[in-house]
């Protein structure tokens, strides 16, 4: 269904992005608690909802919506609806309440967030779903190195995750890429967003790590005097990492690689 379409069903008022009306939406889904909308949201997801603040536009970004509708009248407030031009993402206002909008839409046809085919997420189980972004990273390419982890925080910072926390995160994330693009052939950064916590699973292709305690240890590192020159290898990465997080878990073998497991949680956060 167009978002055309469903801007005439719902009597609604373009806010912004009257040129994206044509793009196809497959499913929706509705709430305003922004925290469900992390745990159940999809990429290409409708969001309904009466949180009319920037709030909402940065988790409509994080997840991937393709446009907002807001409820009751809402509108988005300045800051919303600046950030919505920037991430191009239509916003629609409709006079009719949450209850309404979501049966006008789903007697039309329109999908929900788990009952297309091949959809894994189920309603109640919010503590096994997440927001999952995956991203590579190249072994020896120092000059994008870092950019996975900027990614990261720009991705938290825009969900409203607490700076202190973000902090934590960013520097955990840095620390694990890093170690990939100096002792990896490649890896893959996997972000999994839950409303408990933050969780980065970092999995490379290497040497590994003959002695994960000695490694553990601040001060001690295994770089290059040519990475040594380029400002890396203080022997505080795996050391940052653990401070910055709230488990760790790292499972290594000489000869393929490394998988590194690092959790921060979100609603009992420990401070740095």
């Amino acid at each position: 269904m167009k978002l055309r379409d469903i801007r005439q069903m719902l009597e609604a008022e373009i806010i912004s992005g009257e040129e994206l009306l044509d793009v196809e939406i497959e499913r929706a889904g509705a709430s305003d608690l922004m925290s469900d909308v992390l745990a159940f949201g999809k990429p290409g997801l409708l969001l309904i909802t009466g949180l009319s603040n920037a709030q909402s536009v940065r988790t409509a970004s994080i997840i991937g919506a393709k446009a907002i509708v807001y409820v009751r009248g809402k509108k988005p407030d300045k800051e919303g609806a600046e950030l919505a031009v920037q991430k191009k993402i239509p916003i629609l206002s409709t006079k009719f309440l949450m209850y309404r909008t979501c049966g006008l839409l789903f007697s039309s046809g329109l999908h929900g967030i788990t009952d297309l085919p091949g959809s894994e997420r189920a309603i109640g189980r919010s503590e096994e779903s997440a927001f999952v972004q995956e991203f590579g990273i190249v072994g020896g390419d120092f000059s994008r190195a870092g950019t996975v982890s900027l990614k990261i925080m720009e991705m938290l910072k825009e969900v409203g995750i607490d700076p202190a926390v973000v902090s934590r995160a960013s520097i955990a994330a840095y620390e694990a890429e890093m170690n990939v693009v100096m002792y990896a052939r490649k890896g893959t950064f996997t972000l999994s967003l839950t409303p408990a916590a933050i969780q980065m699973i970092v999995a490379d292709e290497g040497a590994g790590i003959p002695d994960v305690e000695l490694a553990m240890q601040e001060g001690y590192s295994t770089a290059t005097e040519e990475m040594r020159e380029m400002g890396f290898g203080a022997g505080m990465g795996l050391p940052n990492i653990k401070r910055n997080s709230d488990r760790l878990e790292i499972h290594s073998e000489v000869g393929k690689g490394t998988r590194l497991a690092i959790s921060i949680d979100l609603k009992q956060s420990k401070s740095v």
